[in-house]
């Protein structure tokens, strides 16, 4: 095989980080820090990434093989994800050396990696800025020349260094790499093509990629995720169905026990929408739980400001009596003031998002502070380019108006 092989090790989509409590989204490392990389300087290699090839028929067969015979291995262990660290024990245990291990700086290392050597790299919040990707690529890349070197860097083998390493036949590796490759080119078109479907307010046909995704990586949350988040935005065939039908997915993840900000979100979202569909207020009460808990969990911006809305939102129960009504709209506004200095410290750090502004916008609004309000709204309508994203908080503005 006239190319060498790099196997990525790590999670796909955003994945929580229970340790530390928050959410990380280990695409923006390998996007443009793992793959532009290989892309540009280290074109002899070709990339294998570990989540691209769970829909293969032979996964066992190709992920042991590639884990044996990968002329490099890049393991990223941030959120400390079984599947990551279980694979990187065995590549630890079928090869010497040629092993890169790489993990956020936060990431609590396992005491067994403790003597490994690491690649850490900084907190990388709601953006990987260029940057800060441009100081990771570069450590990366003075890693991947010294494992070409072949040193041990395998603890196994460091320790006992007179046993020897298994192997296969040449003609049986290049075989499953083909099929790999294959896959993983399969997998990496149907999640580019689904999102960009999403952003294109094109809810329909990206559910049906999603479902794709499913059948395929079956494990994955993220993959799950944007399921139903797309077949509640679809509204078909109506919107009461969909709802329905978004929350039989979601319940997949098991969401009343889950601690995963994303799916607590979404949750709560799939509940708010019923709520407005049919002024049950069982369904708003449940959206409380669920952005209650995804605030409390990581005091995420997101749930933060659709717990303080729903709060406003049950005010409108007739049978409240007036002290609930002044406590809900107390608690709203407490609530209010703790995600804007949240957000305006992110801000500060220099993380960025056009939802930051958003949420920063809307809780001027109902905070009475006109000038903020319309500040934020011209920096999240600069940022935001998919329709669906603007509707959203237009319709939270405009349902807000009559509660405060």
């Amino acid at each position: 095989m006239s190319q060498k092989i790099c196997f990525v090790v790590m999670g796909f989509g955003k994945k929580m980080d229970y340790e530390n409590s928050k959410e990380v989204d280990l695409d923006r490392i390998y996007k443009k820090v793992i793959k532009e990389l290989f892309e540009k300087d280290l074109k002899d290699y070709e990339l294998i990434r570990a989540d691209e090839i769970a829909g293969s028929s032979i996964i066992d067969v190709s992920m042991y093989t590639l884990l044996m015979k990968s002329d490099l291995v890049i393991a990223d262990i941030t959120t400390l994800n079984p599947n990551a660290i279980y694979e990187l024990g065995v590549r630890h245990t079928l090869k010497p050396y040629s092993t890169i291990i790489m993990a956020e700086e936060q990431c609590k290392i396992p005491f067994d990696l403790n003597h490994s050597r690491f690649l850490v790299y900084k907190e990388i919040g709601e953006n990987l800025d260029n940057k800060e990707a441009d100081i990771i690529r570069m450590q990366l890349k003075e890693f991947v020349v010294a494992s070409e070197k072949k040193e041990p860097d395998s603890p196994l083998y460091t320790f006992l260094p007179h046993i020897s390493p298994p192997s296969i036949t040449d003609a049986e590796y290049n075989k499953i790499i083909a099929e790999a490759k294959g896959k993983s080119e399969n997998i990496s078109s149907l999640v580019e093509q689904a999102e960009s479907l999403k952003h294109e307010d094109q809810f329909e046909p990206a559910i049906s990629i999603w479902q794709r995704l499913v059948n395929l990586l079956p494990n994955n949350d993220y993959v799950v995720q944007q399921w139903a988040l797309c077949t509640y935005k679809s509204k078909a065939p109506n919107e009461t169905l969909a709802l329905d039908k978004a929350l039989d997915i979601i319940k997949r993840l098991n969401p009343k026990y889950s601690l995963d900000i994303e799916t607590l979100g979404i949750t709560g979202a799939i509940y708010k929408r019923l709520y407005r569909l049919n002024h049950n207020f069982d369904y708003l009460d449940e959206a409380i739980y669920y952005y209650k808990k995804g605030y409390i969990i990581q005091n995420d911006y997101y749930n933060g400001e659709n717990f303080a809305n729903c709060l406003l939102l049950k005010t409108r129960q007739d049978d409240l009596k007036d002290k609930e009504t002044i406590y809900l709209k107390f608690e709203s506004k407490n609530l209010r003031k703790e995600i804007v200095k949240i957000i305006e410290s992110s801000l500060k750090a220099g993380e960025v998002n056009f939802w930051m502004y958003a949420t920063l916008s809307v809780c001027y609004f109902c905070l009475g502070n006109d000038e903020n309000y319309k500040k934020y709204q011209d920096e999240f309508y600069k940022g935001c380019s998919a329709e669906w994203e603007k509707k959203t908080y237009n319709d939270t503005i405009a349902e807000l108006k009559d509660l405060i």
